[in-house]
């Protein structure tokens, strides 16, 4: 099982990578060396439109697993690769089903597996922060998994909200300084939402090319 899922990220990096060099889109990367080889980390970014999480797989040097909505586990074929690569779907709008989410999400965390997530929950209209969901912070704190915040810059430019076509552009992808969770308990879960928030959203707005 393990094996195919390698594979899977492995295919999804080399269609990413694909793609990206047809529709002329280049991604830079910044910060990588901030991470700890070996490290199970939970990477949480800002959102700012569809492209966004094909690009973290490209960017992010872990085969990560993820949040995602729901909905997403109606769509065929896409939904059983999901299963394999142990994407979590979370119903917000059922709280037992969403603790019961967090709580899988927090053993595969302490199990050693990577997780992905955009705490905003839905893409900015207007690459402003939104609320932060907390579910994905328990989980961190519960497995005592160090957070590494995540800036997306100009993907919306590359593919506007509402839009299904993706224009030539670059993308620059900032790795911040992961924040220790260790010794965290529940009650400190507002500070590490602000923690993160704060280390996103201080590189919005700027944007400084360094393709690696």
């Amino acid at each position: 099982m393990s094996g195919n899922s390698a594979l899977i990220y492995r295919l999804a990096r080399f269609c990413i990578r694909a793609a990206g060099w047809m529709c002329g889109v280049r991604v830079d990367v910044r910060g990588r060396e901030k991470l700890a080889p070996g490290t199970t980390y939970v990477f949480l970014s800002n959102h700012q439109g569809n492209f966004d999480a094909p690009v973290l797989v490209h960017a992010i040097p872990r085969d990560c697993s993820a949040l995602i909505k729901k909905e997403m586990m109606k769509l065929p074929v896409l939904s059983l690769v999901l299963r394999q690569l142990k994407f979590i779907p979370i119903e917000r709008s059922n709280p037992q089903k969403a603790r019961a989410a967090i709580a899988y999400g927090s053993k595969l965390l302490a199990a050693g597996k990577s997780f992905l997530a955009f705490p905003e929950g839905t893409r900015s209209r207007d690459g402003r922060l939104g609320e932060f969901k907390k579910g994905v912070f328990i989980m961190a704190i519960e497995a005592q998994a160090p957070v590494v915040p995540v800036t997306i810059l100009d993907s919306a430019k590359v593919q506007p909200p509402g839009k299904y076509g993706i224009r030539p552009g670059r993308i620059q992808v900032i790795f911040h300084d992961p924040i220790e969770t260790k010794g965290m308990t529940l009650e400190d879960r507002d500070r590490l939402v602000q923690l993160t928030r704060s280390s996103i959203a201080s590189s919005l707005g700027v944007f400084e090319s360094s393709s690696l």
